[in-house]
């Protein structure tokens, strides 16, 4: 019985160490063809790199047809795309799209159809890259499907924003509540004006977040003739949308209602109080100067250095402070605005 049972042991082990060593032997030769096929791309690659280039400067495509071996396509594809990547001209841009439409469309397509998540989103990401605004229908009817994931959604919304497709609205009206802060911004970002403006238009329906990234673009992007609609939103109740809307104004040179922007001064949230110095610094607005003075004293630490900081943005700031510094006896003052005239004679020196 024990003999058997060595037996059996034996060739059990034997048949693991064939097993293994298939394996291993199977996984080296893998890696041997994916090193030669690499090499192979890469010898391509210098062989039509020049080519590739006056491609794009000429619009004569000599010898960049892909047809041919797999690596001589690959190569084409990784040499569009590094070009893509560093030359922004209109003209090489268009040429870009030309040669993806031609020689890419059968290949990107069948990529979007794969069960690989990473092999949909590499071909996402070509279509950006290789400006394939022609595959828009395709990309809507990948939209809708039931079983996106939230980074295909998300990258395909900056796709209709990128090639101002006229559906993006109607997309962000109803977004899906998962996409991140960041991805929000980046979508409304790449908006066509026109477009960014009819999402304005419904702002009061819209959902809080694409809300309070609509306010953050206005700002980022400079849009100033939304000045109106930002007034308005200083005036409601909402704590987070007054200090998403003054933050707007900070990045921006719209015309802001300076009574309205001086009762925040003494408001109960420190957020807005720290974001009226804020908007009075980058402002240079001196007419609140006493307010400031005033916040050098608060509680809360932001919002006494946003304070001090405003205040040297002032003609004759740094003189203010260092009054400051003697006539108070307040000490949360007297330190902030001594760190503050620290801060700016190190930046002198």
């Amino acid at each position: 019985m024990i003999e058997v049972s060595l037996s059996f042991l034996f060739i059990f082990f034997l048949g693991l160490f064939f097993l293994l060593l298939s394996l291993f032997l199977y996984l080296v030769i893998q890696k041997k063809i994916r090193n030669e096929s690499r090499k192979k791309i890469e010898g391509f690659k210098e062989t039509y790199r020049l080519d590739m280039f006056h491609f794009l400067q000429s619009g004569n495509e000599g010898p960049l047809n892909p047809g041919g071996s797999q690596e001589k396509f690959v190569a084409l594809i990784e040499l569009l795309n590094e070009y893509s990547d560093v030359l922004d001209s209109e003209d090489i841009k268009q040429r870009i799209s030309d040669f993806a439409k031609r020689y890419l469309t059968k290949y990107i397509v069948d990529k979007l159809k794969k069960k690989r998540w990473s092999l949909r989103m590499n071909a996402l990401y070509s279509i950006e890259d290789f400006y394939m605004d022609h595959l828009i229908d395709i990309l809507h009817d990948l939209y809708r499907k039931e079983n996106i994931t939230v980074p295909e959604k998300i990258q395909i919304l900056r796709l209709f924003a990128k090639f101002n497709d006229q559906k993006i609205v109607d997309y962000l009206k109803e977004i899906d509540a998962t996409i991140s802060d960041f991805a929000l911004l980046s979508i409304l970002s790449l908006l066509e004006e026109e477009s960014f403006n009819k999402l304005v238009n419904d702002f009061d329906t819209l959902p809080k977040q694409t809300q309070y990234m609509i306010i953050e673009t206005i700002g980022k992007e400079q849009y100033l003739h939304h000045h109106i609609l930002l007034e308005k939103l200083l005036q409601r109740n909402d704590e987070e949308i007054k200090i998403r809307t003054l933050k707007a104004y900070a990045y921006t040179g719209a015309p802001i209602n300076e009574t309205m922007l001086g009762a925040f001064f003494s408001s109960l949230s420190w957020q807005v109080r720290m974001m009226a110095a804020k908007v009075a610094g980058v402002r240079r607005l001196s007419i609140f100067e006493s307010q400031l003075i005033t916040l050098l004293s608060d509680q809360e630490y932001v919002v006494r250095a946003e304070a001090a900081k405003a205040i040297l943005q002032f003609k004759g700031g740094i003189s203010r402070l260092k009054r400051v510094v003697d006539e108070t006896t307040d000490e949360f003052a007297r330190d902030m605005a001594q760190e503050w005239i620290s801060k700016e004679s190190g930046d002198d020196d």
